[in-house]
């Protein structure tokens, strides 16, 4: 099956000691990344001109923020392992959270929501208190070597925006997958 176009999106304000980003965990009952701490984010639908238009539609969707498609910045794209049966070719944006706006969890998707710094988020995820995918565990470490919201919208048209294809792995050590520099998640 090609994967299904997809945007995410990393919501970031500065904070004391640096910047937060915006978090949220899908409910238990969603066909694809169920109980998931995930950036907000969907499929695009066939009246999204672009990519950066679903990124748009997403965020407003499910957190209330008006964003504008100038303001996102490509940060990377991951496309979902073969074999998954929903695949996704999804490019992640970074924007800063816009002035008087403030996200919150809206529709049926989301339970909780939360602003963490990337080092605290990452820390709640090594302890079992969150459950990631494999790209916003990779996200949060990358945003976590940047000072500020400035800094990563700064660094982020200096990175390359080559697909990330992480595979499956199924043997006697159980279901995993693997990155493509080797890293191996449970």
């Amino acid at each position: 099956m090609d994967p299904r176009e997809a945007a995410t999106v990393v919501l970031m304000r500065d904070a004391d000691g640096g910047f937060e980003v915006f978090l949220q965990r899908r409910v238990p009952t969603m066909a694809f990344a169920a109980g998931m701490t995930v950036f907000p984010g969907g499929a695009r639908d066939p009246g999204d001109p672009h990519l950066a238009a679903t990124a748009v539609r997403e965020v407003h969707e499910e957190t209330g923020v008006v964003l504008v498609a100038d303001a996102l910045v490509p940060w990377s794209r991951w496309v979902t392992p073969e074999g998954e049966p929903r695949r996704y070719d999804t490019l992640f944006f970074v924007a800063a959270l816009p002035a008087g706006e403030e996200p919150a969890a809206r529709g049926t998707e989301m339970d909780v929501v939360a602003w963490m710094q990337p080092a605290a988020a990452l820390a709640a995820y090594d302890r079992g208190e969150l459950a990631m995918m494999p790209p916003t565990v990779i996200t949060l470490r990358e945003l976590d070597e940047y000072a500020g919201v400035e800094a990563v919208l700064a660094g982020a048209p200096l990175r390359t925006l080559d697909p990330v294809r992480p595979r499956i792995l199924d043997d006697d050590e159980g279901i995993r997958i693997e990155l493509p520099g080797g890293e191996v998640f449970q």
